[in-house]
């Protein structure tokens, strides 16, 4: 009998699986079709490009959407091969051959566990690493022949020590570091006071100086132009790189020292770290999915009421990835602890996914 459980077993893995790889394939294929449908014309249009730069992109975007959609894919891959045992009344032969829920829903769990584990590994050895070179190729209009990437930030936006900081670009030079399109409000008791517009601005001697000035008082409505005016203020350079650091685009043991150099520094800490902890909490995601999604596949079949568990299975999993953005929406806005904002939704889900079997399984 235990052999005969163990033959049902590695069946409804394998089912599971090659259903997960199927449906990940055909999301990596229709999706990333479409995004070359809206983004073709910005590839080919730099001079040179061709074949070789649309081949680049494939290869720099493809990791991003397989790290996105592989728990989406597992969510799938469970109602689907639930669903269809059910419909085939193979999962009433197994529960007539004493299996439990728990021991049908084992494989699917074991599979979830290798996916979950491959998706972390594969996510911070390769998506990360081509997401931050596709960001500097699109922050270059996709040039052919660019450069190798340099320590550079754009489109910086922050707000430290009672100023609203803008800059089209910060780059190191050596020693030195350049902003490019520098704006700075001077902002105190919710109230406007100044602004400074300078062209561009150099860190060095342990001083900011702005060049190509342009100052507002808002006080004595005053406005004077200057060629060059130093800029007090305590933010560093090393600072400023980690305030704009993109979590999404660095290794997990760079974040984490960027994290501790603002927390010395006082600064915000609540994005990056609510950023640090989804990395764990994303793959996770998938383990959820054959709890999710186990209501497709028990129940009384003569009901026939397939379709509608089907559609509640995927409803839920539908909910915990709502609930999972927002979630981590509230806590890079400091609303929750980064903790919660990244592993709530997991909990709540698992709780509610476990209930479903002890319900189902008495």
């Amino acid at each position: 009998m235990n052999y005969a459980r163990n033959i049902l077993t590695n069946y409804v893995g394998r089912m599971f699986f090659v259903r997960f790889i199927g449906l990940l394939i055909f999301f990596v294929i229709i999706l990333q079709m479409l995004d070359l449908l809206n983004r073709s014309s910005d590839i080919l249009s730099p001079e040179g490009a061709g074949m070789p730069s649309v081949l680049r992109y494939i290869s720099l975007r493809t990791p991003q959407i397989i790290s996105q959609f592989t728990p989406f894919a597992a969510l799938l891959g469970v109602v689907l091969t639930l669903a269809g045992l059910s419909h085939t009344s193979e999962i009433t032969v197994m529960r007539a051959a004493g299996m439990s829920v728990n021991r049908v829903l084992f494989p699917l769990g074991f599979v979830c566990g290798l996916i979950t584990l491959t998706h972390f590994i594969f996510h911070e050895t390769v998506t990360v690493r081509t997401s931050e070179l596709l960001d500097y190729w699109e922050v270059n209009d996709y040039a052919v022949d660019l450069p190798p990437e340099s320590d550079t930030r754009t489109d910086i936006r922050i707000n430290y020590d009672g100023e609203f900081i803008a800059a089209e670009s910060a780059a190191r030079y050596g020693d030195a570091v350049v902003l490019t399109g520098v704006t700075i409000d001077d902002v105190s008791d919710g109230l406007l006071n100044g602004a400074i517009e300078a062209r561009s601005a150099r860190f060095e001697d342990g001083a900011w100086r702005l060049y190509g000035v342009r100052n507002l008082s808002a006080v004595d409505q005053t406005v004077f132009q200057a060629d060059e005016v130093i800029w007090t203020n305590s933010l560093n350079p090393e600072l400023l790189f980690a305030m704009t650091l993109e979590p999404e685009q660095t290794s997990l043991v760079e974040l984490s020292a960027k994290i501790d150099q603002l927390n010395n520094d006082r600064a915000d800490t609540r994005a990056p770290m609510t950023a640090l902890l989804s990395r764990f909490s994303k793959p996770m995601a998938t383990l959820v999915m054959p709890l999710l999604g186990a209501i497709a596949g028990f129940g009384v079949h003569r009901q026939g009421v397939l379709l509608a568990r089907a559609v509640t299975g995927a409803a839920l999993g539908f909910a915990y990835f709502v609930a999972e953005n927002l979630a981590l929406a509230f806590g890079s806005l400091g609303v929750v602890p980064a903790i919660i904002g990244a592993f709530f939704p997991l909990a709540i889900f698992m709780v509610v996914g476990f209930s479903i079997i002890l319900a189902m399984e008495n």
